[in-house]
């Protein structure tokens, strides 16, 4: 079983040097940031030469830029769409000004850590510093990545924000931009919390930008199952929701009236009561029910799976590219969907079973197919490549050592397998190789 790693903050009251904020001056602090064994603040000093764990700085820049992106921290997933280490997302400012600590700012010098909510888990990355001025007096060292439980993650933020505000209470500091913004969000009436993070999840600042959108995310909110809800603020373009909510109506008319798929009718049945490990991850939970449904279909892993016996599909113009394909199961029938014009033949294969995810695996009778990259996401994709191109069958039919696999042989196996090469290379860098 995987152990899931934790985010520590630890700090120790420090004199100060000379600093003109008094905030900055009573909130002094020498600042360990950890994942597991992983410390994010490591660093080199510099003009000595030596490495250290901490930082010497104020608490109070990053309580304070903790508070003013609260919610973009707890529901903002649209990052993860193109998140990476090597990604071009650490050139995007907006998102650095949301989910970056660095952007904590002050003039201080804080590690250049992201910090990205993926559903129920936290997705943490971190790199080391590369081109350091030569004034600088520190360079962070530490690199890589983490996935961390995200209620922990809100609990750990939570605890330092308490912290610097109880410190300046007891320094006789009061009435801070700090202890006016989180007033607001733990004075926050249940209703505005739920559109905060709504907002949030379509990338709007909920003070500042999602007014013009509150009546179209109530419409949404009452038209949609929840997890369907989540799906759609997860991907919709702000400015297409009133063409996103027309076309998933006019999809879920057509859903009722659909062909059978009545292959897919035996098939949730026959999973019995999913039992999932808490400690495996997205993927790896996608992967284990993809060879589930394989076996109770009876198809063998070098096999084609007849996706088209178990879902139904019919092509309609897409009115926004996050939004790939919408489904449910109409009664006695099996699940229908209504997937976007135009795609790839691989690709259309991929979004339908990704569909067929949803029916096996989720209780809900409506569900969208969408752009997004949250945990479900990471499961269903998985789910999908498993189920078209089983990682046993590749091996099998490959007939060579994956090692030595050309782009000729990738291609023949996505020819086989009715995929994309895309689909073949996931499956043996991520089941194979690794």
């Amino acid at each position: 079983m995987t152990t899931t790693p934790e985010l520590r903050i630890r700090w120790e009251w420090e004199a100060p040097p000379p600093v003109r904020l008094p905030e900055h001056r009573v909130t002094w602090a020498r600042i360990e940031i950890a994942v597991g064994g992983d410390h994010i603040t490591l660093v080199e000093d510099i003009p000595s030469g030596s490495s250290r764990r901490s930082v010497y700085c104020p608490l109070y820049p990053i309580a304070e830029w903790l508070a003013y992106n609260w919610w973009f921290l707890r529901a903002d997933a649209r990052p993860a769409r193109t998140l990476g280490v090597r990604s071009g997302i650490w050139h995007d400012p907006q998102m650095l000004r949301r989910h970056c600590v660095r952007a904590s700012g002050d003039g201080f010098l804080w590690p250049e850590l992201l910090i990205i909510p993926e559903g129920g888990q936290t997705h943490l990355l971190w790199r080391e510093d590369r081109h350091v001025p030569a004034t600088r007096p520190i360079r962070f060292l530490s690199r890589g990545e983490a996935f961390v439980d995200g209620p922990s993650i809100t609990e750990e933020l939570g605890h330092l924000i308490s912290a610097v505000l109880t410190r300046l209470a007891e320094k006789g500091i009061s009435d801070t931009p700090l202890e006016k913004e989180w007033a607001a969000i733990q004075q926050a009436e249940p209703e505005e919390v739920e559109f905060c993070l709504a907002a949030a999840r379509l990338g709007l600042d909920p003070y500042a930008e999602a007014g013009p959108y509150e009546d179209l995310i109530i419409a949404a909110a009452g038209e949609m199952p929840p997890a369907m809800f989540g799906d759609f603020l997860d991907a919709v373009d702000p400015v297409r929701m009133a063409e996103a909510l027309e076309w998933i109506q006019r999809a879920r008319t057509e859903i009722g009236t659909a062909r059978n798929a009545p292959a897919a009718l035996d098939l949730r049945p026959a999973m019995g009561v999913p039992r999932p490990s808490p400690g495996h991850r997205p993927w790896e939970k996608g992967w284990a029910q993809a060879r589930m449904v394989r076996r109770a279909a009876g198809v063998p892993d070098e096999d084609v799976f007849p996706l088209d016996a178990y879902v139904a599909a019919v092509e309609r113009p897409a009115v926004d590219r996050g939004l790939q394909a919408v489904g449910g199961a109409a009664e006695e029938r099996g699940p229908s969907v209504v997937v976007a014009s135009g795609r790839a033949a691989g690709s259309r294969r991929f979004t339908l079973s990704r569909a067929l995810w949803h029916h096996v695996w989720e209780p809900e009778p409506l569900f969208l197919v969408t752009t997004a990259a949250t945990d479900r996401q990471q499961v269903e994709r998985a789910f999908a490549a498993e189920l078209l191109a089983p990682a046993a069958g590749i091996r099998e039919i490959a007939g060579t050592p994956v090692e030595t696999m050309t782009q000729e042989d990738l291609g023949t196996l996505a020819e086989h397998f009715q995929v994309s090469e895309k689909v073949i290379e996931h499956q043996v860098e991520n089941q194979l190789l690794g």
